[in-house]
């Protein structure tokens, strides 16, 4: 079993759009092609897992997404996995998370990230429901619960008034209560870091371990690597740090060698979160 390390660095790969999407270029091949060279190049840096997100199928719509794209990424995450060793994850957008999950399984992936784990939000796409018992469920049927589920806490790019009345801190232990496996802290924004006051607050509440999922610079990653079990970076490795841009051998390997520096360096040993299983 492929187990996420302690200070884990996944690096995120924004898959090209998939069939269907407003942006797809007709070509299946050259989308595999890219996610194969940015992996490369997080392979040549040592990142410790990659997670693929279907980052450029703008504007993003709930499920049923297109089964073109489930099959292409499904594709895409086969070579993936068939070209790197380490954990591998997967979030579909938006909240598309059975389809995540399944797709994990077909192409023997380690975790998933998942929106709206308990209670609800209103995403771009309107109306996001909680997918705790069915996703859990459905994981049992697919006998894959060696997957992980790691869960968005107050997601990013969403509103959370329906849930007004309830801190980020209830919010983590109602996806504790429902079997959660990790927590996911972000910014309000993708490229925007958590508030370093509240991750410190879910990392000390929690009994899972406490991811950072936006935000991470090399300027910032030392205040912010006692407070996490593991980082989810994307943008800051692309050109001007901006998320859909391609991707920036120079910003990746500043980045990589401040993050491994410090970690090698103990900067945020001890216990932060839950024990990783």
């Amino acid at each position: 079993m492929r187990v996420l390390r302690d200070r884990f660095l996944a690096a995120m790969i924004a898959v090209k759009p998939l069939p269907g999407s407003p942006d797809y270029s007709g070509d299946d091949e050259l989308i595999i092609e890219s996610v194969l060279r940015d992996l490369e190049n997080y392979k040549r840096v040592g990142v410790d897992a990659i997670l693929l997100e279907n980052s450029h199928d703008l504007p993003y719509i709930k499920p049923p997404l297109d089964p073109r794209a489930i099959d292409v990424m499904t594709r895409t995450a086969i070579s993936v996995r068939r070209e790197f060793e380490g954990p591998i994850g997967i979030q579909m957008l938006e909240a598309a998370n059975v389809t995540a999950l399944e797709i994990a399984e077909e192409a023997d992936l380690d975790f998933i990230r998942v929106e709206s784990y308990v209670f609800a939000h209103v995403g771009g796409a309107g109306l996001i429901e909680a997918c705790a018992g069915q996703l859990l469920r459905r994981r049992k049927a697919l006998g894959c619960e060696h997957i992980v589920v790691l869960a968005d806490v107050h997601k990013k790019h969403c509103s959370h008034a329906l849930k007004g009345d309830l801190s980020i801190i209830d919010e983590v232990k109602q996806a504790e209560f429902f079997k959660v496996e990790g927590i996911v802290v972000t910014g309000a924004m993708t490229s925007e870091p958590p508030d370093a006051a509240e991750l410190a607050l879910v990392s000390e509440s929690a009994s899972v371990p406490v991811v950072v999922g936006s935000g991470m610079t090399a300027a910032n990653i030392a205040s912010y690597l006692p407070l996490a079990t593991g980082f989810i970076v994307g943008s800051t490795f692309r050109r001007d740090g901006r998320f859909l841009e391609e991707l920036d051998p120079g910003r990746l390997d500043e980045f990589v060698d401040t993050f491994i520096a410090l970690r090698e360096a103990g900067v945020g040993d001890g216990p932060t979160g839950g024990e990783r299983g």
